[in-house]
């Protein structure tokens, strides 16, 4: 499930957005923060019981990634309280789901070749009657 996300932070200000996640999932993306005097933006993660996921950092382009190790909405924050200018934020991410420890698209693979399987089982059992 990929997401892009472009606003305007303006100055003293901050901005939020969240996507709910299940145990496992991983999020991967990319910040890329443009205008102001420094360009940067201060960006922190925050999991559903409130812990801090991937701590304060300043970005202007960085690299985001992380494995939610709880149910629930994570939220992501930018914070441009500090700044006298205003930003604009791109934010892509992707969210890869895992059921039972196999990401998604693997799990519903094996399901339907396990469907399929059965079904030519049937199919021969019932032939040869």
């Amino acid at each position: 499930m990929a997401t892009a996300v472009t606003v305007s932070v303006p100055a003293g200000k901050t901005f939020s957005t969240n996507a709910d996640l299940n145990v496992e999932d991983e999020v991967s993306g990319r910040i890329s923060v443009v205008g102001g005097e420094s360009g940067g933006i201060n960006f922190t993660v925050v999991g559903p019981s409130d812990q801090i996921v991937l701590p304060t950092q300043i970005v202007t382009v960085t690299d985001v990634r992380f494995s939610a190790s709880e149910k629930g909405t994570y939220l992501f924050i930018f914070d441009n309280s500090f700044s006298s200018s205003d930003k604009t934020v791109s934010f892509n991410y992707d969210v890869k789901h895992y059921w039972f420890g196999l990401p998604q698209e693997v799990f519903l693979m094996i399901i339907v070749v396990l469907v399929g399987a059965l079904a030519l089982v049937i199919y021969a059992m019932a032939s040869k009657g």
